[in-house]
């Protein structure tokens, strides 16, 4: 389930993004590209959080609650996987 909110903020993301390559590509100051990355990274981790309170909420909620226990194992699959 996408909503405007993620959709929003992946766009910024993206936008962050174009904006390091062309810092990158301009030969701007090492410091400063790392703290673009640092920003990005954070706007990253934010994202997932609401992506996973989301699918927590929502999708596994709803499969627990018509008796599918499967939605709690792929989301321990996925927590495995997550950094």
């Amino acid at each position: 389930m996408v909503d405007k909110n993620v959709d929003n903020r992946l766009a910024t993301i993206e936008g962050h993004i174009r904006g390091v390559r062309q810092m990158v590509a301009d030969g701007k100051d090492c410091s400063d590209v790392l703290l673009q990355l640092s920003a990005i990274e954070s706007a990253v981790k934010k994202l997932s959080k609401t992506i996973l309170r989301n699918h927590i909420e929502h999708c596994v909620k709803d499969s627990v609650t018509n008796g599918d226990l499967s939605a709690l194992d792929r989301l321990n699959d996925v927590l495995d996987k997550y950094k």
